[in-house]
């Protein structure tokens, strides 16, 4: 299968309820979005490969 590229996004958002929870936003159409839940490892990784600096 040919590698395609999307366009995604991590987001923070408000739950109904009132509870912040970051979530992958992925923009399939320009009416519809594919939301992807992570779990905390999921997110620890994302922030860490997004720092500028490794030690």
């Amino acid at each position: 299968m040919e590698a395609k590229k999307i366009i995604a996004t991590l987001e923070t958002r408000t739950s109904k309820s009132g509870n912040e929870y970051q979530v992958v936003v992925i923009k399939l159409t320009d009416t519809y979005e594919k939301l992807v839940f992570l779990d905390k490892a999921e997110l620890e990784l994302l922030n860490v490969s997004s720092e500028s600096h490794f030690y």
